[in-house]
């Protein structure tokens, strides 16, 4: 997340517009908005390896696991 969101979201926690669960909750989410393009990125290349009737069994339950 770029610093500047960071400062902002933390100017509306100062002035109590946004409680500290509720900034700690957004920053971590937008945090790892990142992870899912990432998640993406390699389904579709194990897709491109296998086809449709193990798809399964390439690896892509592995990969979403490893981003739990």
């Amino acid at each position: 997340m770029p610093h500047s969101l960071r400062a902002k979201l933390s100017g509306l926690r100062y002035k109590g517009i946004l409680e500290d669960k509720d900034y700690k909750r957004l920053c971590k989410a937008l945090d790892n908005e990142g992870v899912l393009e990432q998640i993406r990125a390699e389904i579709l290349n194990f897709k491109e390896k296998c086809n449709a009737s193990d798809y399964l069994g390439c690896g892509i339950l592995e990969i979403i696991d490893k981003y739990r």
